[in-house]
């Protein structure tokens, strides 16, 4: 049971991560919801622009239409008043349906704004609209006797000749009141006369006095007389409301254009975006072929040449990594047999003397130790595989090179002891240090001297210098073998590539991944005197600024 529980839970951890998200919305409605968005915002800040514009244009043009207006009504006010004398014998209905003609006749009068004649009594709260009449305009009669209901109900015949707002069934009204008074002075019921003999009138509108008059030896209370001229805003703010609604309409039909156009634009993307998400599932199955037809999006045609290039990668990847196990199994495959037919040999006594039992054990012992070197020569290069894909880190360290330059002759001398063959140094690289793993770096040159070792005839020159440049350190391993065959040449670093008397073909191979993961290379050739020389080119550390820097890195 445990075991089956332990199998499922492996089986759902190897399962693709997906995304569980409930809603997953187009990418087309993305673009629209930006869009319309945009379009929203663009209206709302420009209706409130207009609406700001348009109010102080309205309340501009009608105090503009109110002053021509209250021009126009004062010379009209001085010109009846100078016709009321103080020997007029007119009663007051009199004076009033004079007043009222005079404004119908008058040709004084502009035509900016409404007037409206009316009297105001405090003390009884009544009032009386003397102009206009329902004689005159039904309609516009009762839309003055509302308006003077509404600015006395306001108090805003108090206020004279400043410019007034008042709302009146959501129509906002521009008035202004003016106030005149048929005033005369009396002394004990007479009248009082000037110099000349001319009775004295009542002063201009604008002046307040008392409103108990004597004509002709009369007490007559005549009431305040007031004027109201006011301008309906209404046209204005519909003018407004109209363009407001063309804005709206223009929004809507913006829209749906954007709507449209979101379509047309996102269409080649999802496409596109389509093709390559078939793509992908394609090579998760192993099918590599490349993708083709025309991208229409320029980010999405990189990508798809990016994919491309991958999936080259991978099948390169593919036949290499196929190829490499082949030939590693060919390898492996090759020690093992002999190893197993000699093992063999000596348990059943296949081989009667001695002597040929020594053998077949030193057999053995060679193929082990073959066997072991190439084990480790692919856990080698595995690991620098590995290093460059991002999937394991080898750690590194600042490393003397002249400490370098002896471990490594320490190491190979015996080989050449024991092969009868003689090494030639030549050091000449003093303070200088790279930054690397000393055991990657030693196994890398230790593979080159075993190859020069098994072409020389008699030794093999170790030399050690910078460049000119001084930024380089090169280590140099030549022999004074047959040299490398122009058909060996081409392929000399790549994996299981050997001569006529190598190996496993690993070691080259993995001496060339190793100084390109110290950003270093190796270079080969063949020298003019004979033999195969070998270059491993490693970047120097000089500065002792830099060498702090990496052992800070390498620290953290």
């Amino acid at each position: 049971m445990t075991e089956k529980t332990e199998q499922t839970r492996l089986n759902k951890t190897k399962k693709p991560i997906r995304n569980k998200s409930a809603i997953r919305i187009p990418i087309s409605l993305h673009f629209y919801a930006v869009e319309i968005v945009v379009i929203i915002l663009v209206v709302f800040i420009i209706n409130i622009y207009i609406q700001s514009i348009v109010k102080n244009y309205i309340a501009n043009e009608c105090n503009s239409r109110l002053d021509i207006a209250v021009n126009s009504t004062q010379n009209f006010a001085d010109a009846f008043t100078s016709q009321i004398t103080a020997s007029d014998e007119r009663t007051e209905e009199n004076i009033r349906a004079y007043l009222t003609n005079t404004i119908v006749t008058s040709a004084d009068l502009s035509n900016q704004a409404s007037i409206a004649l009316y009297t105001f009594d405090e003390k009884t709260g009544k009032h009386l609209v003397l102009w206009p009449t329902a004689y005159y305009s039904t309609s516009y009669a009762n839309n003055a006797n509302n308006v003077i209901t509404q600015v006395i109900e306001e108090e805003g015949y108090k206020t004279l000749n400043k410019t007034q707002t008042t709302d009146i069934d959501g129509n906002i009204i521009y008035y202004r009141t003016l106030k005149f008074e048929l005033v005369t002075t009396v002394v004990e019921g007479d009248v009082q006369f000037d110099p000349d003999g001319n009775p004295i009138i009542s002063p201009p509108p604008s002046v307040t006095t008392s409103t108990s008059t004597m004509i002709n030896g009369k007490n007559i209370d005549l009431d305040n007389y007031y004027l109201c001229i006011y301008i309906n805003s209404r046209s204005y703010y519909s003018f407004m409301a109209s363009m407001t609604l063309a804005l709206v309409q223009a929004a809507m039909l913006a829209i749906v254009i954007a709507g449209l156009l979101s379509i047309m634009m996102t269409y080649p993307l999802i496409f596109s975006t389509q093709k390559l998400s078939k793509f992908a599932k394609r090579i998760a199955k192993g099918d590599l072929r490349p993708v083709r037809g025309h991208i229409v999006s320029k980010e999405l045609s990189e990508l798809g040449d990016v994919m491309n290039q991958m999936a080259y990668k991978l099948e390169e990847s593919d036949i290499e990594q196929k190829t490499f196990f082949q030939n590693a199994s060919h390898e492996l495959r090759t020690p093992l047999m002999s190893i197993q037919g000699y093992a063999e040999g000596l348990k059943y006594g296949v081989f009667e003397s001695d002597e040929d039992r020594d053998n077949a054990i030193n057999v053995i012992i060679d193929e082990t130790g073959r066997l072991s070197s190439l084990v480790e020569n692919l856990l080698s290069i595995s690991k620098m595989d590995m290093s460059r894909s991002g999937n394991f880190e080898v750690k590194k360290q600042n490393i003397d090179i002249s400490k370098l330059y002896d471990t490594i002759i320490d190491r190979v001398r015996g080989n050449f002891i024991h092969n009868d063959k003689s090494i030639i140094n030549d050091f000449n690289a003093k303070n200088v240090y790279v930054y690397g793993n000393e055991n990657d770096l030693l196994r890398c040159i230790e593979n080159i001297f075993s190859n020069c070792l098994r072409y020389c005839k008699t030794a093999v020159t170790f030399k050690c210098n910078t460049d000119k440049s001084g930024r380089n350190v090169i280590f140099e391993i030549s022999d004074d073998g047959p040299g490398i065959a122009p058909e060996v040449q081409e392929h000399l670093f790549e994996r299981f590539s050997k001569g006529a008397d190598g190996k496993h073909g690993i070691g080259l191979a993995l001496a060339l991944s190793i100084a390109e993961e110290h950003e270093g290379t190796v270079n080969a050739y063949n020298k003019e005197d004979g033999g195969a020389c070998f270059e491993v080119i490693l970047p120097v550390i000089k500065h002792r600024d830099q060498l702090t820097k990496i052992n800070n890195d390498s620290t953290t």
